[in-house]
């Protein structure tokens, strides 16, 4: 050993002892004056580097200040720590403190392993199996009426509430009846009771997944059905047989089931995949900005009720752009009586959320049900007023009591509804796991995203045997339901129990509800998704590569269409995401004096580049879409271009080289070090014309006083098999030029990967350092030998 630096850093309970099983040494000096860093003799450093390489160990030099360090420090007695240990290669540190590398299994191995985990039965296993496919058998036997029921009744009753007028006006956006509804308040819930893992969720109709399902529910619904579709191919006279129905068309509520159906088997089949984690691929930049575009078409699509108009409706890119041009050209024909209902309505419910709600907050936790009472006193004034019949209010009509029979969905739909199904299912599961997720850290839970999965999708199937559309979690519903105490899902049954009433016997009541009754209540629930502006503003500010996921995605949605902005916007993340990858932060680091740090030398003006040594860091993974950025990086920041230093080094033999026949040499100037560069570290060539216009150059060729470069690879997660025929491509350029390549604070995994790329035959375990520290000691130890004698260095 023949070279050592120091480091201080605050002690650690841990370094204040001896370890005598580790073979460390701690000496600790008190002095009157400031902290300082005391170096052990070369013998004594000689000695115990020695039994540290030999056990695993090192040596702790702690020093402690007296008054005037205290009183820098605020309070106490400041200790410095400085460990002493070998420089260390990996080669070094896997022999020394003995690396056995875990032995990786082969295809068949895995394969094998895993069918015997996934068949191994035994009464336990078998138990936790069924629980974790049906939670509600692992929460239930351990219910606490004591504790939970009268929360769980509470939020039962006032979710209840905020179901009926919810459903009613959430379905005119699924365009489907506003029984519709309820029912999905009632079959989908009772399903995810059972299944599901969060236990603050309220599923049930979601205006986002409604908006979706009304766009495919506009599209299909009015078409032929198969079979008079077959009766028209067969003739007219084929067509009058009994044998054949014809004149059938597909009904909305067919079309909403078929897509229920759909996505519930698309949820099914990502929950045996096991892609739970799928929702990671939308961001909140991107979820925020989708949702705050669906708003805009959810607002869009509820303007003809409240100004009573009868406007077209539009599908496909750009039909946001046509549905304006159509309420425009008839805004004079717009009904007066709608306009005054809809305006008391959203100025009542404006009022109870911006002035009355707030002070009921504070005097209970139960909510005014503004939304129900806005709905009966609708109903009450179109029935009593006769709105319907005097003003051409439309209501929303015929409502059937009863349980509806259940209904095979039409089957030949499926294949047309794929692509949307599956957009719609990301969109439902990411929003209700989200939630879920939410809510599970705020009450100290765990939630399954593969049962969520599981959860949403056999709702969903089960609810389209009824004619349900899809569903998904309220946020405001959800928020009320924690809000008021609710603690488990048998909030869910409560409520089912109270739809179910409603089903039964009061349905009809509703008959006569204004239509731009439940679109006031729509408009006015959207306030917090337009809130979701102020992400922008927020973001803007911090990043505004993430600002360009939230505008390109709210664009996209609006402008284009709803599906199509949603691609956009996971398109540009993915593209950000690749970016950040492609072209990490990169830097030169400098010495921190009397430390082990490295810092950046452009942003820490203590920080010193050290002579004949330039040290590199890249700030990400190294793969092969930016191994080209990686290596012009490399040259720019070091000032090292392994071609040019080459050339370089040829030419200076060739210009120290005698030639035999005594021949006259070109007028050369050679010099070992860098002349008008400001950076020494650079390789210059100078070619001067004489001043006299002569031809012949008098070339100045200066190498480079640099001779060793690392390779600082602290945040390199992991390489692939470019990155490391990259990394052997360098080392012999580099070589070749005489400058020395080495890696630096490399991971495990990217350690070997190097071995499996067969990196390591060529670059060489001796030049792979365990830290940056390490290297510059290694490749420094000459000149620092004078300050201690040893191969070590001092932490």
């Amino acid at each position: 050993m023949n070279s050592a630096s120091s480091v201080r850093s605050a002690s650690t309970p841990c370094l204040c002892s001896p370890s005598p099983e580790n073979g460390l040494r701690i000496l600790q000096i008190r002095e009157a004056g400031a902290c300082g860093t005391m170096a052990t003799p070369p013998e004594e450093a000689n000695s115990y580097g020695d039994a540290g390489s030999e056990v695993g160990g090192s040596e702790v030099v702690q020093t402690t200040g007296g008054a005037e360090a205290a009183a820098g420090a605020g309070a106490g007695l400041v200790e410095d720590v400085c460990v002493l240990r070998p420089a260390l290669t990996v080669s070094q540190r896997a022999r020394d403190y003995h690396y056995q590398p875990q032995e990786k299994p082969g295809l068949r191995k895995c394969v094998q392993t895993k069918l015997r985990d996934s068949f191994a039965c035994s009464g336990k296993c078998l138990k936790n199996a069924i629980t974790s496919k049906v939670p509600i058998l692992s929460w239930l036997p351990e219910y606490s009426p004591r504790q939970s029921l009268l929360g769980d009744v509470i939020a039962g009753v006032t979710v209840a509430i905020m179901h009926i007028p919810q459903g009613m006006a959430y379905a005119l956006l699924a365009g489907v009846p506003p029984i519709t509804g309820l029912y999905m308040a009632f079959f989908p819930l009772l399903a995810y009771a059972v299944l599901g893992t969060s236990r603050h969720c309220s599923m049930g109709t979601f205006a986002v997944v409604c908006l979706m399902t009304g766009k495919v529910v506009g599209e299909l619904a009015g078409t032929p059905t198969s079979a008079a579709t077959a009766a028209s191919s067969l003739g007219e006279a084929a067509a009058n047989s009994s044998s054949v129905d014809v004149g059938g068309t597909y009904t909305p509520v067919q079309v909403a089931a078929v897509v229920a159906l759909m996505i519930g088997i698309v949820q099914v089949v990502l929950g045996l995949l096991q892609l739970g984690s799928l929702c990671v691929f939308l961001s909140d930049m991107l979820v925020s900005g989708f949702t705050t575009g669906a708003a805009v078409h959810v607002m869009t699509s509820q303007i003809k009720y409240l100004f009573g108009l009868q406007v077209q409706r539009y599908s496909g890119p750009l039909k946001i752009i046509y549905t304006y041009k159509d309420i425009i050209s008839q805004i004079l024909h717009a009904n007066p009586a709608a306009m005054v209902i809809s305006g008391l309505t959203i100025a009542t419910l404006a009022f109870n959320n911006e002035v009355l709600k707030p002070w009921v907050r504070t005097k209970t936790k139960i909510p005014v049900p503004i939304e129900l009472l806005v709905v009966i006193g609708g109903t009450a004034a179109s029935y009593f007023g006769r709105l319907n019949d005097d003003y051409s209010i439309r209501i929303v009509g015929e409502i059937p009591t009863g349980i509806p029979a259940p209904a095979l969905p039409p089957f030949e739909l499926l294949p047309k509804v794929v692509v949307d199904s599956v957009v719609i299912s990301i969109v439902a599961y990411t929003v209700s796991y989200s939630m879920s997720k939410i809510f599970a850290k705020r009450h100290n839970y765990q939630v399954d995203a593969t049962q969520e999965l599981y959860a949403l999708g056999l709702s969903n199937v089960f609810g389209s045997f009824f004619g349900c559309a899809p569903i998904a979690a309220s946020l405001s519903r959800s928020l009320i339901q924690e809000a008021v105490g609710g603690v488990t899902q048998i909030t869910s049954f409560i409520c089912c129990g109270l739809i179910l009433l409603v089903l039964l016997f009061i349905g009809p009541v509703f008959e006569t509800l204004p239509n731009c009754v439940l679109s006031s209540i729509i408009v006015v629930a959207l306030k917090g998704m337009f809130l979701q502006v102020n992400d922008l503003r927020r973001v803007w500010k911090i990043s505004r590569v993430d600002a360009t996921i939230w505008i390109s995605t709210f664009l996209g949605v609006v402008i284009i269409d709803i599906d199509y902005g949603l691609l956009l916007g996971v398109a540009v993340s993915l593209l950000v995401l690749l970016s950040r990858s492609q072209k990490p932060r990169t830097a030169c680091l400098g010495h921190i004096p009397n430390t082990d740090l490295y810092l950046d030398v452009s942003k820490y003006h203590s920080a010193c580049e050290i002579p004949s040594v330039s040290i590199f860091q890249f700030g990400g993974p190294i793969h092969f879409a930016n191994t080209e950025y990686f290596r012009t990086r490399l040259e720019v920041v070091t000032g090292l271009n392994s071609t040019t230093l080459a050339s370089a080094k040829k030419l200076l033999q060739e210009s120290q080289a005698p030639k035999a026949d005594g021949a006259a040499q070109p007028d050369k100037e050679v010099n070992g070090s860098v002349l008008g560069d400001k950076k020494p570290n650079k390789l210059v060539m100078l070619f001067k014309s004489a001043k006299n216009g002569r031809k012949h150059k008098h070339l100045t060729i200066s190498m480079p006083e640099v001779k060793h470069i690392i390779i600082e690879m602290s945040s390199v997660s992991y390489i692939d098999s470019s990155a490391g025929k990259l990394l052997v491509q360098l080392y012999k350029d580099y070589s070749a030029a005489g400058v020395s390549l080495c890696l630096a604070a490399s991971s495990e995994c990217v350690l070997e990967m190097l071995e499996e790329c067969e990196a390591t035959k060529v670059i060489g375990h001796e030049n792979i350092f365990h830290s940056t520290h390490d290297a510059v000691t290694k490749l420094r130890g000459v000149e620092l030998s004078s300050a201690v004698a040893g191969n070590s260095t001092k932490l």
